[in-house]
């Protein structure tokens, strides 16, 4: 029985603010059902400091849904930022800033009371400040999620929903680890392996490094730092050394390491780092949420290796159910097995001109992306610089 049908809507704009919500915030999380860490107060915290840090144009955006007794009964947390897509065409977007920073995305709803009444409200309170908004972006909904389809239904009576089915290695740990390698991993790359292994062997001592105390961790983040911009996302200026995202993670690493959740896993040659993993512990699950390795070493393959000696020493220990790569599934992954974690990417679009001219745009590149592949649809426009310009910036 649900206990009341009157809701209210309040939105959060100030770190101040949102201080407030922290006791409500860890209700709401803890009565989920194995929620992930990255939707918690402290993770959303830290990522709202880098962004305000960061970005003078991005703003907070958290909508705050009370009942008749002024409880909080659920939070979806946004920002909101103007895109320009065309000189011509600036989108306000509601969402999380950067998907890459948190890439989960849970509704927090209080059990007991009714979501649909809720999502109900929620929907009429962005149609009454329709202006303030033209897309409304969710990253990676778990496929758990049940109240996913309720939101994305209440949504689609009123505006333009496209959704997109996305997907995540995961690796099961609760088996043995020759079984795993067996079963998961094909003879020719189980082979190729270990023959990269033996010539790493060959150039001297190889060591698998796993650090998780502060001490440790202080270091070992600037090691990791180090390693990542050694390969084309220090060319590019994103790596973690180059962009606020180092800012974030370093944040993340040291709150996490209080709590004896993280992880900083690595590769090292002759007392030289040569690849390393950022690591999550959290409910029996290891997150790998960052890899980097030297390019000096790209011929040995430092990356798999270290995956590999990695999942040998997590099987051994029996403490971790399962190996989660947390991003999208990539070729490369493949033969680390097929098993994937399904999520979706959901954009609600509003009725005005530019956000529907936008909306339409993506689906048909994105319908256009799976009948040609990537590179024979971008050869087809490379001529027309409108159109490659908008490409670049709606194509996922």
């Amino acid at each position: 029985m649900f206990i009341n049908v009157n809701y209210t809507i309040e939105s959060i704009k100030t770190l101040e603010n949102l201080t407030t919500l922290k006791n409500d915030w860890n209700r709401l999380f803890n009565l989920k059902e194995r929620p992930p860490i990255f939707s918690s107060f402290e993770v959303f915290k830290i990522y709202y400091q880098t962004i305000l840090d960061y970005y003078d144009d991005v703003k907070i955006e958290i909508l705050v849904v009370r009942n008749e007794n002024q409880k909080v009964v659920a939070i979806l947390p946004f920002t909101v930022e103007t895109k320009e897509y065309l000189p011509f065409i600036h989108i306000k977007e509601l969402s999380i800033k950067d998907s890459y920073l948190i890439r989960f995305y849970i509704f927090l709803v209080d059990s007991y009371e009714n979501p649909q009444l809720i999502f109900q409200r929620v929907v009429k309170y962005l149609k009454k400040n329709r202006k303030s908004w033209d897309i409304i972006k969710f990253y990676e909904i778990p496929e758990n999620e049940k109240l996913y389809e309720d939101f994305a239904s209440i949504f689609f009576q009123h505006y333009l929903i496209q959704e997109e089915k996305v997907q995540t290695l995961v690796v099961d740990c609760d088996r043995d680890f020759k079984d795993f390698t067996k079963n998961d991993i094909n003879g020719k790359d189980r082979r190729e392996i270990k023959r990269k292994i033996r010539r790493l062997n060959e150039k001297g001592e190889v060591k698998f490094i796993e650090m998780k105390e502060k001490k440790d961790v202080e270091a070992g983040i600037t090691e990791f730092y180090n390693i990542e911009n050694k390969n084309w996302k220090g060319r590019k200026g994103t790596s973690l050394k180059r962009s606020y995202y180092g800012d974030f993670f370093k944040k993340l690493a040291f709150q996490l390491t209080e709590d004896k959740k993280l992880r900083l896993y690595f590769l090292q040659l002759n007392d030289e780092y040569i690849a390393g993993i950022f690591a999550i512990i959290d409910q029996e699950i290891c997150y790998l949420v960052k890899i980097g390795y030297n390019e000096d070493f790209y011929r040995y393959s430092p990356s798999n290796i270290l995956f590999y000696l990695l999942f040998k020493s997590l099987f051994a220990k029996n403490e971790i159910k399962k190996i989660d790569f947390y991003g999208t599934y990539y070729k490369y992954q493949k033969i680390f097995g097929e098993h994937t974690r399904v999520k979706y990417n959901l954009t609600i679009c509003n009725d005005k001109f530019f956000p529907t001219i936008y909306f339409l745009l993506s689906i048909t590149l994105r319908k256009l992306s799976n009948q040609y592949p990537t590179n024979l649809l971008f050869s087809k426009i490379k001529d027309n610089k409108v159109v490659t310009s908008l490409i670049n910036k709606l194509y996922r």
